[in-house]
């Protein structure tokens, strides 16, 4: 049997959208095992039907390839970094890529190699840290490392509810933009939108961001957190930005097997609002 392509898509590069799996989890430190997660989401993926009745629109009329996934060096950092910036050099121009991790820490590889205007993330957690256990490149300094290859003024962090207090005076202090947990969606998505209008955005969705009664396959869950459906209306703010990357990180199949189909559906309404720009 063939392994699944990313809703059943064709494999290559050759696509508005390239999605690559990144099955990287060296620095995870609670739960572990989100290198099983590209695997995951494809095969929730390539389930799903192809009109989302919710959108009234055919997931069809996304132009989607898949690139397989990057050979990654657990035990290497450097190595992994190097082995994602060539993956990403060989995508067609103009494709947009679609990275699913894997742990956080995929996108501060990523963002060097993007090097979008801005960067996004949604996540529970700051990730600001510049070492943690004397690691500068945990899954807990993924966004002080993003910061250095996109500009802390070009950072912006929503639905945190966790952070050491060092981290977050470094984060303030240094001009990166935080949302803490509470805002609600729809001014969350409006706030993004008026901020970032008509940039090259890189949006990375750390899965903790959501609640985790819904999604309980994560690496670090911290309740409470946005709904699904919220999640869904904060992907609002795509429609006005020009999505430059997205990934979707730290799912964790083996404790449940509906994050990864949270996470797959939420890169399909991703891409349904990024496209209603580009079209």
């Amino acid at each position: 049997m063939l392994t699944p392509t990313f809703g059943r898509r064709r494999p290559g590069t050759d696509a508005r959208y390239v999605v690559l799996g990144i099955p990287y989890d060296s620095s995870q430190t609670y739960r572990c095992g989100s290198r099983d997660a590209p695997a995951a989401i494809r095969a929730a993926s390539a389930e799903m039907e192809d009109y989302d009745m919710l959108e009234g629109a055919d997931l069809l009329s996304l132009d989607i390839a898949d690139a397989g996934d990057v050979e990654v060096s657990h035990g290497s950092p450097a190595a992994t970094a190097r082995r994602v910036e060539e993956a990403l050099s060989m995508l067609g121009e103009g494709a947009v890529p679609v990275m699913l991790g894997g742990e956080h820490t995929i996108t501060a590889f990523a963002a060097a190699a993007v090097k979008p205007e801005a960067l996004v993330a949604l996540d529970a957690h700051l990730d600001f840290r510049d070492s943690y256990l004397e690691n500068p490149h945990s899954h807990a300094c993924t966004l002080r490392r993003a910061a250095e290859a996109v500009g802390c003024e070009n950072l912006v962090v929503a639905g945190v509810r966790s952070a050491c207090r060092e981290e977050l005076r470094s984060a303030e202090r240094m001009g990166v933009r935080v949302f803490r947990f509470g805002v609600e969606a729809r001014e969350l998505a409006e706030e993004l939108a008026e901020s970032l209008r008509g940039r090259r955005v890189y949006l990375s969705i750390d899965m903790d961001f959501l609640d985790p009664k819904e999604a309980r396959g994560v690496g670090n869950p911290e309740p409470p957190g946005y709904s699904y459906t919220e999640a869904v209306e904060v992907l609002e703010f795509l429609r006005h930005v020009k999505l430059a990357a997205l990934d979707v990180t730290e799912v964790i199949p083996g404790i449940d097997a509906y994050t990864p189909v949270l996470a797959a559906k939420l890169v399909f309404k991703a891409l349904l609002r990024a496209e209603s720009l580009s079209t």
